[in-house]
């Protein structure tokens, strides 16, 4: 068995986007990671499909948005047909969010996964065993110790272990391992299961030939939800060179009477021929609804599929895991950096459970309207949706809890805009970088104390109609409409607090120093 003396920051084990995301965003600020996955390369074919306009603003932060290139196009879209095939709800997803950017985007996965791999494997500070699978996890009082062992592939989804052993030590160990989780095993965490539980065959086609693409995509739309009662089904587009169609399977069938692909071509047959495009990947899943008991167990940490599993109706399984990764990596950094004590990293399952305990619900909710069975059920669906009777989309869930101020605006998800600042134009983000950020209507005139503070946890400043230009408007009138002078804004997006009055800053930059209990050293 061999040893690796140096301990890490944190053990990321998996390796697909949220693990990705993950390892970016903390060794951005410095962090020394090691990722252990037990598939000795990146997974080629498609899974997730779909990111809205949040995660936009966090590949931006990453600056891998534009390397995508198109293979992710916004989504116009999510449009609902009932029983006769006819149209009964249209979810506009192209209008302007508060993050900056539409609300969805299609996106092919390998892309995404290839650029943030290009950008980790030269990360000197990244460390990636890939084909090491994490089997044994040992909790220190000060570290954790994982045992891996080597891998290797003997054909497309097999893999055996080939008895080669190491250690690895790291502060920290985050499971991003999916739905089957080892680290949350390992570390005896529970699942609450919420019930939901169908198989669906999904299939994902590419096309060599763009106009048979464009021919389909026009006919299709972006994404369309089948609501018919003899099998419901759905399809979307998956970037501008493929596309995924999903089909409930009925009582009575079973996931092998699809596991030839000229079954699968049996069900694509009132769209396409198999001439028409090449077939790339055909699996039956079970769509489920589950959540980690809890993400946090001392030195051990979930995010993705590994904490929670989510039916795909409202496509949000890996934007939730993407969430968690913002969420974790602004609170690891302040306690690897001995700004905040580990005590804050419990605030995680505060937060990210409820909202996405919330975010299932949603997706239950549109789950069951779409997928009866019954004609009669369906009929009066589509006569109510018809004549306006539709419920209307359901907003993303804010945060409930945690590490937040005690006003109305926080927990909400944070305005984004153009701004001129410093001689720089573009997105809030792209022009200031990363971290907190203090957004005001008026200079602020900060004691000795609050630019402590401000030093302390990095917080930049947007002063609007002072050392900051509101280029389009929308942060002035997010503060006017919200009624506020100033919006402390943390590194996940989300609104720490808010005050009406300038005059009350302190009072708000001494509740966050509270709550993340600044070192004496720091």
């Amino acid at each position: 068995m061999r040893f690796d003396e140096a301990t890490y920051d944190v053990l990321v084990a998996g390796y697909g986007p949220v693990g990705q995301i993950l390892t970016s965003l903390l060794a951005r600020d410095g962090h020394r990671i090691a990722v252990a996955e037990r598939w000795p390369d990146l997974y080629p074919r498609p899974r997730a499909a779909h990111f809205d306009h949040e995660i936009h603003r966090t590949l931006d932060r990453l600056g891998v948005t534009a390397a995508l290139g198109d293979d992710v196009v916004e989504m116009r879209s999510y449009d609902w047909r009932g029983a006769d095939g006819e149209l009964i709800l249209e979810i506009k997803a192209d209008t302007l969010a508060a993050s900056g950017h539409v609300i969805g985007h299609l996106f092919y996965q390998p892309t995404l996964e290839r650029t943030l791999h290009a950008r980790l494997r030269e990360a000197e500070q990244v460390d990636l065993f890939q084909g090491w699978e994490l089997v044994a996890l040992e909790q220190e009082p000060d570290y954790v110790t994982a045992t891996l062992e080597r891998t290797r592939q003997l054909g497309e989804g097999r893999l055996e272990r080939t008895g080669e052993q190491r250690v690895v030590r790291a502060r920290y160990v985050v499971g991003a391992d999916g739905a089957n989780s080892r680290v949350r095993t390992l570390a005896g965490i529970g699942e609450d299961d919420l019930g939901f539980a169908v198989h669906w065959l999904v299939a994902d086609v590419g096309f060599d030939d763009p106009a048979t693409a464009e021919r389909l995509f026009a006919k299709l739309g972006d994404s369309t939800q089948w609501c018919d009662p003899r099998r419901p089904h759905m399809s979307a587009r998956v970037g501008k060179h493929h596309r995924r169609w999903e089909f409930m399977l009925l009582p009575g069938e079973r996931p092998e009477d699809f596991a030839d692909a000229d079954a699968v071509w049996r069900m694509l047959a009132p769209w396409l021929e198999p001439g028409e495009a090449r077939l790339e990947r055909h699996v039956v899943y079970q769509f489920s609804s589950r959540l980690a008991e809890t993400m946090r167990e001392r030195r051990i940490l979930l995010a993705g599929d590994a904490a929670h599993v989510m039916p795909p109706f409202i496509g949000q399984g890996l934007c939730s895991g993407i969430r968690d990764a913002a969420n974790l990596s602004w609170k690891l950094d302040l306690v690897l950096k001995g700004t905040s004590p580990d005590t804050i990293l419990d605030s995680i399952t505060e937060e990210r459970y409820g909202q996405n305990r919330r975010t299932i619900e949603v997706s239950l909710r549109m789950g069951q309207v779409s997928c009866t069975l019954d004609p009669e059920a369906a009929a009066e669906r589509d006569r109510a949706f018809r004549s306006g009777q539709a419920p209307p989309p359901e907003p993303m869930p804010g945060l409930s809890g945690g590490i937040r101020h005690d006003d109305p605006l926080a927990g909400s998800l944070g305005v984004q805009g153009l701004i001129e600042h410093d001689g720089r134009q573009g997105l809030a983000d792209s022009v200031l970088g990363n971290g907190f950020c203090l957004i005001t209507r008026a200079e602020p005139h900060l004691s000795t104390t609050d630019r402590e503070t401000v030093a302390a946890f990095g917080i930049r400043t947007l002063a609007l109609g002072h050392s900051t230009v509101d280029l389009d408007g929308r942060l002035t009138g997010w503060l006017v409409e919200s009624g506020v002078d100033a919006v402390l804004v943390r590194p996940d997006f989300y609104v720490f607090g808010s005050v009406r009055r300038i005059e009350d800053l302190s009072a708000l930059l001494a509740d966050l120093r509270q709550q993340l209990v600044v070192s004496e050293d720091s």
